[in-house]
């Protein structure tokens, strides 16, 4: 098994930690929800190069691929960024990719699943990507009524996920507009 083989299947399966024993081995699922999960996040991705990759486009346009509770937290993050276009107060970078730059076509790659959760890595295939199977991002989806939703996206190349970024970003702008009405 080659290094980056080795470490995207060893970022899925710390993902997986707390999980049944058979589910924490990180192995890739092909049971039928798995596949739906799959082929409901190539969709988005589709959609999302449709659209030029922008963000601000899948808040407005395309909420109902999110959770309430993600795209809430987009939404405040777009909001706070609109604020203050002067300076950098929210993302700088594309969550859905991982990047600063477009690299269209995204295609899924494994998929596992960890309880009520589905993880699919998802990688751009731009003529400059770094080749191999390393992800660029692994979105996390569970089941909404009868389709899917997105509850987060991990980043395995940094160990980090939108949630905790947009949490810190919001604990940021906190703190400084507290600092700012101390002054």
């Amino acid at each position: 098994m080659n290094a980056s083989v080795f470490r995207v299947c060893a970022v899925l399966a710390a993902m997986t930690v707390g999980c049944r024993p058979a589910e924490r081995t990180g192995a890739a699922a092909s049971d039928s929800l798995a596949q739906s999960a799959a082929q409901y996040t190539q969709r988005f991705y589709v959609w999302y190069g449709q659209h030029h990759d922008r963000m601000d486009i899948a808040i407005s346009q395309g909420a109902a691929f999110f959770s309430p509770e993600l795209i809430g937290a987009l939404r405040a993050d777009q909001e706070a960024s609109a604020r203050s276009p002067d300076e950098v107060v929210g993302l700088d970078w594309d969550p859905f990719t991982a990047s600063q730059d477009q690299c269209d076509p995204y295609k899924i790659g494994q998929t596992t699943r960890r309880g009520d959760t589905v993880l699919v890595a998802v990688k751009g295939m731009c003529a400059d990507a770094a080749p191999g199977p390393d992800a660029d991002v692994v979105a996390e989806l569970r089941r909404s009524g009868a389709s899917w939703v997105f509850v987060n996206f991990r980043y395995p190349d940094r160990s980090g996920n939108l949630l905790a970024d947009l949490d810190t970003l919001r604990a940021e702008r906190d703190r400084s507009s507290a600092q700012g009405k101390q002054h």
